[in-house]
């Protein structure tokens, strides 16, 4: 019974830190929305593209520089808590940013004497070694942002983790993007607004921090080194294989096509986005949870707590991925421009990708914070090398069609293994359950909306995606499907 008790009182902080989560979610997809349709209106495709290119070289640096702290803290910090030894945490957390800003440092630094041959031996294009020696500034802000975000979210800090980068960073770019495009249209403002969005979010970062940790700053710190830099090794070599699968086709397209066709993928590559929040959402929460289970040997409640979140994460996207799916060209027309409805297809292919992704389950997470985190780093560089041989073949032939089709093959084919694996190695199963009404529901709403598309009945297929959108939604309320249940007054004791 008191096990039970546990398993719902976990639930009940998943739920409220996921709740969380997803609203600062909501808002980073609304300023995240109106950055990308400045970008688009006033720098067009190939500015759009140039800017995308200078963001992926700096996230390639940033996610080397991170070192897979930002989930090593994930995962030890929330046991430190739980065992009250203060005297490890704060040691784990000095250690963490310590490493993180000085590796960060160097990256930035190299970034700088380099630009000039990245961007015209790679990219061919002599405008973007201009903006990548601005961009560079942005490399330890963001690094250190996040690897303090993943301390918060280790004392279970959703609000705290995810305000700097969700809302602080996006709001001041836009602002100031829009300040600065009065001067003239140029894709540096866009990243000098970036840039110091950057800092101003990850000062925040560091206040947050602060206020949290005041309590142990007396504390002699305690290092493990070695414990820290086990999981951290293998976090952060699973973390440049991701880079192999999602910059990998931004990439390949600024090397193999024109600014433009690349600016179009990006804004399509970042729609998709829309689907994977919920699980973002959800991966700010859960993560400590899983960990804390693990650790205390609670194989029913870590059960129930995979269970329960990969049917909460369907049940949030599946409405995104109906909108998406089937309205797509009319918000890439009307929102971005009539040259970014090219980029339907695109949009297309990689949303089915991030539906196998929703009823999957946080799989990377479970692995990373159940130990099996070595299992994970394999496939992730396996796939992620298999991605980037995909997209050398395909994009030259197909373009941004090729891009898409490899980078959610690859995608695909990691969550299925490791649904697999985590079955065999943790007898738990990560599939949302009551994937039938979801597949007969998404099968029955597409072919419903292509007939009456087809037959051109005026405002027919939009008014039953409406319809669809109120009965999806009502059966996931009905049925706790959305953790609304957990929020109300008598869970908020938990």
């Amino acid at each position: 019974m008191e096990d039970n008790v546990s398993t719902e009182n976990s639930l009940a902080v998943g739920a409220r830190g996921g709740a969380v989560a997803f609203v600062l979610k909501i808002a980073s997809t609304v300023l995240g929305f109106l950055n990308q349709i400045a970008l688009a209106r006033i720098l067009g495709a190939g500015g759009v593209g140039e800017v995308l290119l200078a963001i992926s070289v700096t996230r390639i640096f940033s996610q080397i520089a991170k070192f897979g702290m930002e989930e090593a803290m994930m995962r030890f910090v929330p046991v430190y808590v739980d065992q009250r030894d203060e005297a490890r945490l704060k040691g784990a957390i000095y250690f963490s940013l310590s490493l993180c800003l000085g590796i960060s440092l160097i990256f930035a630094f190299l970034a700088v004497v380099f630009s000039e041959f990245i961007a015209v031996s790679f990219f061919h294009s002599q405008n973007l070694a201009k903006l990548l020696p601005l961009i560079a500034v942005s490399i330890p802000a963001g690094v250190i942002r996040d690897v303090t975000g993943g301390i918060l979210r280790g004392y279970k800090e959703a609000f705290r983790s995810l305000l700097p980068e969700n809302v602080i960073a996006p709001s001041f770019r836009l602002a100031i993007f829009m300040v600065l495009s009065f001067n003239g249209v140029s894709s540096i403002h866009a990243v000098v607004a970036y840039v110091i969005g950057e800092v101003l979010s990850s000062f925040m970062s560091i206040k947050f921090l602060l206020s949290q940790t005041r309590k142990i700053l007396p504390v002699k710190s305690m290092y493990e080194y070695k414990n820290i830099f086990e999981v951290a090794f293998t976090i952060i070599l699973t973390g440049i294989s991701a880079l192999l699968y999602t910059q990998a086709d931004i990439v390949i397209l600024g090397m193999f096509t024109s600014t433009e066709m690349v600016g179009i993928y990006g804004v399509a590559s970042k729609l998709v986005l829309l689907v994977y929040f919920p699980m973002m959402a959800f991966a700010t929460a859960i993560p400590p949870l899983i960990a804390s289970a693990h650790a205390a040997g609670d194989q029913g409640g870590l059960k129930n707590i995979v269970s329960e979140s990969t049917r909460w994460i369907l049940s949030t996207a599946m409405p995104i991925i109906l909108v998406l799916a089937l309205e797509g060209k009319y918000i890439l027309r009307y929102f971005y421009g009539p040259e970014f409805e090219a980029g339907y297809i695109v949009l297309l292919i990689l949303t089915l990708g991030q539906l196998v992704k929703a009823g999957a389950g946080l799989i990377g997470v479970i692995l990373q914070m159940t130990g099996e985190h070595r299992v994970y780093m394999k496939i992730s560089i396996i796939w992620g090398i298999i991605n980037i041989i995909l997209n050398v073949i395909l994009v030259p032939r197909f373009g941004m069609t090729g891009a898409a089709i490899s980078t959610s093959v690859c995608l695909v084919m990691i969550d299925i293994i490791c649904i697999f694996i985590i079955y065999k190695r943790l007898a738990v199963v990560t599939l949302a359950k009551g994937l039938k009404f979801d597949v007969i529901f998404i099968t029955v709403v597409t072919a419903g909306y292509v007939l009456l598309s087809y037959n051109k009945i005026y405002f027919g297929h939009h008014i039953l995606l409406l319809i669809a959108l109120v009965i999806y939604i009502g059966k996931s309320i009905y049925n706790h499907d959305i953790p609304w249940r957990l929020l109300i007054a008598k869970y908020k004791e938990a």
